[in-house]
C-alpha cells in the first residue's frame, strides 16, 4: 500500500519518489486508490502556505501563493488537460479532430480563456471566504477534485488507443472506488455536516455531467478529461462554499 501510494504521488506531483518506486502499468492503475491521498497531500499544503503566509500578508495575498503552490507542486497537470479539453472539444466537431487538437502541445484560445477564467475563479471564492475556511475548503476540494478520476475510468473508455490516462484507467475497481471514496469522506469531516451534504452532491454532478458530455462527444474519455473534471469539481467546490457561507451555513 505505501508502494502505490508513492506511485500515486510520483504519477500526479512533482514530489521526489525513491527511484525504487519504478512503476509497472498494474501497479499505476491500482495507485488510483490513493489519488484522493494525493489530494489531501497537496490540498494539506496549500492550505499550510496560506495559513503561514495570511500571518504576514493580506489574505488574497495568502490564498494567490496557495494557489500558485498547488499548481507547481503537480506541474499543471490538471491545468494542463483542462486547457488541451477546452481546446479539443472548443475547436473539433467530430471525435478524431477533438483527439487532433487535444494532442497538440500548443494552447490555444478555448484553452487560454478556460485557465484565465479558472485561476480568476479560484481566486475569487476563495479570498471571498472567511480565513478559518479557506484551509479547510483547499484540503477538501483537493481530495475530491482527485476522487473523480476514480468513477470516470470506471464508468468510461478509453478513448484513445494509448496515453497516460489508459495507464489508470483499465485498472480501476471497486477495491480503488472504495478507498478513494473512504478518503474522501473521512476529509469532509473537516467541513460542517450541512457543508458536506451539499459538497458531496456537488461533486458527484460535476463527475456525472463531465462523464455524459465526454461520452456523447468522444464516446469516452482520455487524461485531459480527467484533468478537466478535476478543475472544474475543484471550483465548483470554492463556490460552494461562497454559496453556503452567503445562506449562513458555514461561518
Amino acid at each position: 500500500m505505501i508502494r502505490r501510494f508513492l506511485i500515486a504521488i510520483q504519477f500526479l506531483t512533482r514530489l521526489p519518489v525513491p527511484r525504487s518506486h519504478n512503476s509497472s502499468e498494474i501497479d499505476i492503475g491500482k495507485a488510483t486508490a490513493f489519488f484522493p491521498l494525493v489530494g489531501v497531500t497537496v490540498g494539506g499544503g496549500a492550505a499550510l502556505v496560506f495559513v503561514g503566509l495570511e500571518k504576514v500578508l493580506p489574505l488574497p495575498s495568502a490564498v494567490l501563493l496557495a494557489i500558485i503552490f498547488a499548481a507547481v507542486i503537480t506541474n499543471g497537470f490538471h491545468e494542463d488537460g483542462l486547457a488541451d479539453s477546452f481546446d479539443g472539444f472548443g475547436g473539433g466537431w467530430t471525435k478524431d479532430r477533438v483527439l487532433e487538437i487535444m494532442r497538440d502541445s500548443r494552447i490555444g484560445t478555448y484553452g487560454t480563456l478556460a485557465l484565465i477564467f479558472l485561476i480568476l475563479g479560484k481566486f475569487t471564492f476563495l479570498s471571498s471566504l472567511p480565513s478559518s475556511q479557506i484551509w479547510r475548503w483547499l484540503i477538501v476540494a483537493h481530495t475530491a477534485a482527485r476522487w473523480t478520476t476514480l468513477p470516470l475510468c470506471a464508468w468510461l473508455p478509453y478513448a484513445r488507443a494509448e496515453g497516460q490516462g489508459k495507464l489508470v484507467a483499465k485498472q480501476v475497481g471497486v477495491v480503488e472506488i472504495v478507498m478513494g471514496t473512504l478518503t474522501l469522506l473521512l476529509v469532509c469531516l473537516l467541513l460542517p455536516w450541512q457543508a458536506t451534504f451539499v459538497a458531496l452532491p456537488v461533486t458527484l454532478l460535476v463527475t456525472l455531467f463531465s462523464g455524459l458530455y465526454f461520452r456523447a462527444r468522444l464516446q469516452g474519455m482520455t487524461g485531459d478529461c480527467l484533468g478537466a473534471t478535476n478543475q472544474l469539481t475543484e471550483v465548483a467546490l470554492y463556490l460552494t462554499a461562497l454559496i453556503l457561507l452567503r445562506f449562513s451555513f458555514i461561518r
